[in-house]
């Protein structure tokens, strides 16, 4: 994938959201071939409080220590999912001061519910889950560009929090 978008995906894979302002409405499974490595896993899920039932797959990640997860509707994207990226010395990473975000919610890190730590920047199709503690980054979630109220409805992860899926290969 070249191009904006690609450069985009590649910058989120990254964990690095400076130029991050979601993907398009639309993008299928075919256009993240060669940016996003699936790794033949997967399985079902809810998103939102619609309970919107979706299929996820695996993928392999060097950043995202437990891999990604590519959230679809039919063969569409509807979210891309990494959880405990680290940083290029191999160290967690910290999260990117990103200004406001449009809604904050709690997120989870491990069994202990962490208050403030799930950040919403719907319009930048962008979510992050943060230590609220020590400002580590737990998470990313990339979707297209929507509002709070939509992201809340229909694309916030409905399952506990993501555990490695990858049998072997790269994480």
């Amino acid at each position: 994938m070249t191009g904006e978008l690609g450069a985009q995906l590649r910058g989120f894979l990254a964990a690095d959201f400076t130029s991050w302002s979601g993907f398009p409405e639309r993008l299928t499974l075919d256009e993240l071939e060669g940016v996003v490595l699936a790794a033949g896993v997967g399985g079902r899920g809810s998103l939102g409080a619609e309970r919107r039932e979706t299929r996820w797959v695996a993928a392999e990640s060097r950043v995202y220590e437990r891999g990604l997860r590519v959230w679809t509707d039919g063969d569409e994207v509807v979210l891309i999912q990494g959880e405990h990226p680290l940083d290029a010395a191999g160290a967690p990473a910290v999260a990117p001061e990103l200004g406001r975000p449009e809604l904050t919610g709690d997120t989870l890190l491990g069994d202990v519910t962490l208050p403030g730590g799930e950040l919403v920047y719907a319009a930048r199709g962008l979510t992050l889950h943060v230590n609220p503690g020590n400002g580590l980054l737990l998470g990313a979630l990339g979707f297209a560009p929507t509002t709070p109220e939509l992201y809340v409805a229909r694309l916030r992860p409905e399952i506990p929090p993501l555990r490695s899926q990858l049998t072997g290969g790269v994480l």
